[in-house]
């Protein structure tokens, strides 16, 4: 089944925008625009869709008081914010948004709500993100060496770096070359609690001690490995990464 998607917003620039963007992706089934937040609530009455890209900034409700609104009337729906600016932030962390994204809209940030919203639908068809069984977590990962075959419990990797030519392993005390790629390695250990946090790298939420600002709205994260190693977080995917890591 394809997705139903609304979008809210009253620029029509940015509506079609992302309209556009939306139409590229093979399972998006329909996309039904809004014109307003009053609109927005008649859509998601009418369609009951998997999905609302929600503009902060409209003249009759705002995005966070029709998100309010549409979780009374369909709490299953998700909701992904849009705007030109980042204040509104904290406000959507506290609605427990799916997503943020910053206005004009980046086709890699799109492709992360897509990646989030797939895994939903193939971890459990009642669309609540699970855990990994218990029965899977004496899997491992293997490395294959120049020596033989290492196995590796994903519990006990710090992060993944992916450097000019190789993508390296990284426990708390060393670090392996490997021959997987940075995407088959998202792939492997998504559902053990990985997430891409930058675009060389991939780092175990469990590890992260802490996270401090750098600048232009990126960040740093500092990891609980011996080295006590500095990780970038790309702009685009701070917020989703605020909503995974914390309670």
């Amino acid at each position: 089944m394809g997705w139903n998607i609304v979008i809210a917003d009253d620029e029509a620039p940015a509506r079609e925008e992302l309209v556009y963007l939306l139409e590229q992706y093979e399972d998006v089934e329909m996309v039904t625009p809004a014109t307003s937040g009053m609109d927005a609530i008649k859509k998601v009455k009418e369609q009951s869709p998997d999905v609302l890209f929600l503009d902060m900034d409209m003249p009759d409700l705002n995005g966070l008081q029709v998100a309010e609104i549409v979780r009374e009337i369909n709490p299953q729906v998700k909701v992904v914010f849009s705007t030109a600016y980042d204040q509104y932030a904290v406000h959507a962390f506290k609605l427990r948004a799916f997503h943020y994204m910053l206005k004009p809209y980046d086709e890699e940030d799109l492709a992360i709500v897509f990646r989030e919203l797939r895994k939903i639908r193939m971890q459990n068809g009642s669309g609540v993100l699970v855990h990994p069984s218990t029965g899977m977590t004496s899997v491992k990962l293997a490395l294959e060496l120049d020596e033989g075959i290492t196995y590796v419990s994903p519990k006990d990797i710090m992060y993944i770096s992916k450097e000019v030519k190789h993508v390296q392993v990284h426990l708390r005390d060393k670090a392996y070359n490997v021959s997987y790629t940075l995407v088959e390695l998202e792939q492997k250990l998504e559902p053990f609690g990985f997430f891409r946090c930058h675009k060389s790298y991939l780092v175990n939420l469990a590890s992260i001690a802490e996270m401090k600002t750098w600048v232009n709205g990126a960040y740093n994260l500092r990891m609980d490995d011996a080295l006590r190693s500095s990780i970038p977080v790309s702009r685009n995917y701070v917020k989703m990464l605020r909503l995974k890591l914390e309670i």
